[in-house]
């Protein structure tokens, strides 16, 4: 039987022996689980695609990857993106991405972004390579009560490239673009299944505040990330070769530390599960 230990830690907690073959039935108590911590992380499970899309499973529908270039498919499994750390701009510069080396939440300008994202770790640096996760529940309950009645009621646009985004997105096509969604979702987001709010933001993609002006909204954004970053509300994964972690995108913000040599690969294969 598989056991779940909370982290000395903001959030999260680590699930060790599981068998998904053995323990794959037990939904709700895996689930209750992510509510609860926020983020799961599964040890010691054998590095294979199909190991990665059977926990999906468990807590959804796996979302189709928007992107299906070559270097981030694995075969048979389109619901599977790889994320190397030696992807480089295809269609730009063909410089190197270091994708996510920001605060993010994945794809929070779809109308009804991924709840979920499940990654795991094939290939590590011997040194570096974190990944930071943000309590962003906490961050909320932490605010005041003026600062919590001053964001209840605003909403953020979400598009795929913000004009103040800290970090540079890979190029996509024409056609890719025009595939791309915009949204709002408000700035203090309830969760659909708990009903408890979080601070929703992601300065990739937000591009704006409802009824603020342009100066006025990136400050307010600016503030509330140095609020819900700060070292009280963040735990710092590191990484074994098998982990797989589950984050939910709703009441999380993560970002790698890209704190190692260039030409050496750090590897994962990432899988989202569909909102809300």
């Amino acid at each position: 039987m598989f056991e779940i230990t909370a982290f000395d830690a903001p959030l999260g907690a680590e699930i060790t022996n599981f068998d998904f073959s053995r323990d794959g039935h037990l939904v709700d108590e895996i689930v209750e689980a992510w509510h609860q911590h926020v983020i799961l992380v599964f040890r010691d499970q054998p590095t294979e695609p199909r190991t990665l899309a059977s926990i999906a499973r468990i807590f959804g529908t796996p979302v189709r990857q928007p992107l299906q270039r070559p270097e981030y498919q694995v075969e048979g499994f389109p619901e599977l993106r790889l994320l190397s750390s030696l992807h480089i701009d295809t269609l730009g510069d063909r410089e190197p991405l270091r994708i996510g080396g920001s605060w993010h939440t994945d794809h929070s300008h779809f109308p009804v972004p991924p709840r979920a994202t499940i990654l795991q770790a094939i290939k590590i640096p011997e040194q570096g390579g974190d990944t930071c996760f943000s309590n962003q529940r906490s961050a909320y309950e932490a605010l005041d009560e003026e600062t919590r009645s001053r964001i209840d009621s605003l909403s953020a646009k979400h598009v795929y490239n913000s004009r103040f985004t800290p970090r540079r997105m890979p190029t996509i096509t024409g056609d890719e673009g025009k595939k791309q969604p915009e949204a709002l979702h408000p700035v203090a987001r309830p969760h659909p299944d708990t009903g408890n709010r979080s601070i929703y933001l992601n300065p990739v993609r937000v591009d704006g505040i409802e009824g603020m002006d342009d100066e006025a909204a990136m400050a307010l954004v600016n503030e509330l990330m140095d609020h819900s970053t700060a070292d009280e509300f963040v735990y710092r994964h590191k990484w074994r070769v098998g982990d797989v972690l589950i984050w939910d995108n709703r009441q999380a913000l993560h970002m790698v530390h890209h704190d190692y040599a260039p030409d050496v690969e750090r590897l994962m294969i990432r899988t989202m599960i569909e909102g809300p």
